[in-house]
């Protein structure tokens, strides 16, 4: 019986892969991508959405490619922890989606592709070198994971952390860039869905680790040039989220974080 059950949960999952990832030029559906997440928490692994992930004709279309990376990152961000302890096995997998398209592709996405691909292999490189974190970069959580006693760890771990948020920044600014004049860009807009909550997950976390680094060593000097970077990844996310208040597709799916206009973390 419950053989059985599993059976059609699994059935249920590709089926819900195979509509997020759809050759239509439009957004993954949230239902489909949250049946994929769900999938993970019920079965406290994501073997079963690799799986179905690499089964499905992907690499055909690059607009199927782009919005399996988009449902990847999702299910990245938002599935059971063991999710991003089982995708460092997939990581082939998911560079060989670079190689689907050449050039600009046919329909605008190789760049695209190309980016997202890098981009999801880093943030997997900063999660296999910091396992204490979750796929949203929640302070709470780490801190409840790991006790932060080194100000040398700390300064290495914000550091990785610009790194990646610099990452963002690039790969945002490339999908604003591929925005079309005429025609539909609602699938690029839904691919900064995870970038504007992975930005912002990040931007809370460095902002708490430092003030609670300038709190416990009061080492201004060795901190300035942390300062120095947070202060201008700061004024360029006040600007990433003020572009994306301004698209109203965007607004309809999520809130757009607002940032005071000056960073403060003394």
């Amino acid at each position: 019986m419950s053989v059985t059950a599993h059976t059609k949960t699994d059935q249920d999952l590709n089926i819900s892969i195979k509509k997020a990832t759809s050759p239509e030029e439009t957004a993954p559906k949230r239902k489909h991508v949250r049946s994929c997440i769900v999938y993970t928490w019920d079965h406290r692994s994501s073997h079963a959405f690799w799986s179905g992930m690499k089964v499905q004709p992907i690499l055909a279309d690059e607009v199927q490619t782009f919005k399996a990376l988009i449902t990847v990152h999702k299910v990245l961000q938002e599935g059971h922890p063991n999710t991003l302890k089982e995708a460092m096995a997939n990581r082939a997998w998911l560079d060989s989606l670079n190689r689907g398209v050449s050039g600009d592709g046919v329909r605008g996405y190789g760049q695209l592709i190309r980016d997202y691909v890098n981009y999801l292999l880093a943030k997997l490189s900063f999660h296999r070198q910091h396992p204490e974190f979750n796929g949203t970069f929640e302070y709470e959580e780490y801190l409840s994971l790991k006790a932060i006693n080194d100000p040398n760890e700390g300064y290495e771990t914000i550091t990785d952390l610009m790194t990646l948020q610099d990452r963002i920044e690039q790969f945002q600014k490339l999908i604003f860039s591929h925005f079309r004049h005429v025609g539909n860009n609602e699938c690029r807009i839904s691919a900064l869905v995870p970038l504007v909550q992975e930005s912002y997950g990040i931007y809370k976390f460095i902002t708490s680790m430092l003030r609670a680094m300038h709190s416990s060593t009061g080492d201004e000097e060795a901190l300035e040039p942390l300062r120095e970077r947070y202060g201008a990844q700061h004024y360029r996310l006040v600007k990433f989220y003020y572009e994306c208040s301004n698209l109203r597709y965007l607004t309809s799916l999520i809130s757009i974080p607002k940032l005071p206009q000056d960073p403060r973390i003394s």
